[in-house]
């Protein structure tokens, strides 16, 4: 089965999406809770998607949330993915944003084959380790030939 991690991007975005049935993120995601594909986070993609989404009141008001709502999305990734608890560092792992480097680090830990990002700092390395770094419209491409 195919392994996945999802950048913070990609799951505040699946959540600002909720009302887009047709969004990319947010077909993803429904994905991952069908099974076709096995989404690994770790508590700290899931505090940052939180921390970013309960952060912005222009997008609360521009999309129409509140904190709650917010917070009930995230404790519901814990439904969706298989945590990975305390994964091991990876300091260098994004030169051009170490804040990414926790990405990075679970993708290792859970030895999957795919991050699926938007953020240009993590797709500019296109690999690390065995691990492609891709976004969203291609790994959603790969998934659906995976069930044809």
């Amino acid at each position: 089965m195919i392994k996945a991690v999802f950048d913070t991007n990609l799951l505040v975005s699946a959540f600002l999406s909720r009302d887009n049935p047709g969004g990319v993120s947010l077909e993803l995601l429904r994905f991952a809770r069908e099974g076709m594909f096995q989404l690994l986070l770790s508590p700290d993609i899931i505090a940052e998607t939180l921390a970013t989404l309960v952060g912005s009141q222009r997008a609360r008001q521009r999309y129409g949330y509140t904190p709650t709502m917010a917070a009930q999305f995230c404790d519901s990734l814990f439904a969706v993915a298989t945590i990975v608890v305390n994964p091991p560092p990876t300091p260098g792992a994004v030169p051009r944003d170490p804040e990414d480097d926790k990405i990075i680090a679970c993708a290792v830990a859970a030895d999957v084959q795919y991050l699926v990002t938007r953020d240009d700092d993590m797709l500019s390395l296109q690999k690390y380790e065995s691990i492609r770094i891709i976004p969203p419209e291609e790994f959603l491409h790969i998934v659906r030939q995976q069930q044809q």
